[in-house]
């Protein structure tokens, strides 16, 4: 075992947070001496002389796998702490004590919120953690992250774990024929209805949402395309997980290599994906909305009628351009919101805006 987590403790002994200091309290009863020693504790700041002053058993997790934030947190990488000592593993009595000693330290420094980020490979101590009152925070594939609210005199600020996954439609118009890029699902609901949409899917993890857009259009329809302006957007509540999603409604015009094609008389090759999509094609806007499903909901209903709307908007644009069409990717537009990818400044990293072309 690794000496640093070697930290047995004293039977019966409980600790006790005064102040920004930590206390050591024996179950036994409590002796002048005793009291001396407690003073003692409460009269120093918990930080490097917790271990002097609280008692020799009082190890606590190193700065190496810890980070701190400016909102007062502190966040512990568990496979770090795990792989100190070439990979020894830390038993879960040495881990519990650790853990009982650095809550009380953090406690005593004022410290907010701890986040524990915890790798599969750990989960035996899961159960530590619950014990000492870490709740549940967020889980994917390889990592559960639990966390825990020290103050008591206040409710927790912690944010709520991920409530939001983010989708979008790809509206992409033929440039000759102005018809509709539509597909048919082999599996879900609307391949049950034999419904015909727009190619649709969900944002990767860091993925914008003009690339996710690019990339949903290629994987089911085989077609380059590059991203124009978002049209609408919508919100819904109580999805999987109870989560909300956000969809937006994208139109996209097709690569600037399908001109050449079209002009040579040549059509534009669709390649359904084979995993999901039976079947795709080109279809009016008009029969598009026409769809039984879609004209019994109200909502689909407005989105429908905004596509069609900023769709003869660009169709008006490419007939008063002198022959220019949305396979240029050059009309200005007055509906719908482009994105314009942009560094911070301030710090590190470029995020996307869009802005209102209404």
């Amino acid at each position: 075992m690794n000496t640093l987590w070697n930290s047995s403790r004293s039977t019966g002994r409980i600790f006790v947070g005064i102040s920004s200091a930590i206390v050591v309290v024996a179950s036994a009863a409590v002796s002048t001496t005793s009291m001396s020693s407690i003073a003692l504790c409460a009269a120093n700041e918990a930080t490097s002389s917790f271990e002097s002053n609280c008692g020799t058993n009082s190890k606590v997790f190193p700065d190496t796998v810890l980070s701190y934030d400016t909102y007062g947190g502190v966040t512990m990488d568990v496979k770090k702490l795990f792989d100190i000592g070439e990979g020894e593993w830390l038993d879960a009595q040495a881990f519990q004590d650790t853990l009982e000693n650095s809550l009380l330290l953090w406690k005593g420094q004022g410290k907010r919120g701890i986040w524990l980020h915890i790798p599969t490979c750990c989960s035996h101590i899961v159960p530590i953690c619950a014990k000492f009152g870490f709740e549940f925070q967020y889980a994917k594939n390889g990592l559960l992250v639990m966390t825990q609210w020290l103050p008591e005199d206040s409710l927790s600020r912690l944010p709520h774990g991920p409530t939001h996954q983010v989708g979008i439609g790809a509206v992409i118009l033929h440039p000759v024929s102005h018809k509709m890029l539509v597909v048919q699902e082999k599996h879900g609901p609307a391949a049950a209805r034999k419904l015909w949409k727009m190619p649709t899917g969900l944002t990767d993890p860091g993925e914008d949402i003009v690339d996710a857009a690019i990339r949903e259009a290629k994987e089911e329809t085989g077609l380059d395309v590059e991203f124009d302006r978002i049209i609408c957007m919508r919100q819904a509540h109580g999805g999987i997980f109870d989560q909300s999603d956000m969809f937006f409604v994208c139109l996209l015009h097709l690569s600037q290599t399908y001109k050449k094609q079209l002009e040579e008389g040549s059509e534009i090759p669709l390649v359904p994906q084979e995993e999901e999509i039976a079947e795709i094609k080109w279809m009016t806007m008009d029969e598009f909305a026409a769809q039984d499903l879609w004209q019994s909901s109200p909502l689909y209903k407005e989105m429908n009628d905004a596509m069609i709307r900023v769709a003869k908007s660009v169709i008006r644009e490419s007939e008063d351009s002198k022959g220019a069409n949305c396979l240029d990717g050059e009309l200005d537009g007055q509906c719908g919101f482009v994105a314009k990818h942009l560094p911070v400044g301030f710090r590190h990293g470029s995020q996307t805006i869009y802005l209102s072309r209404l």
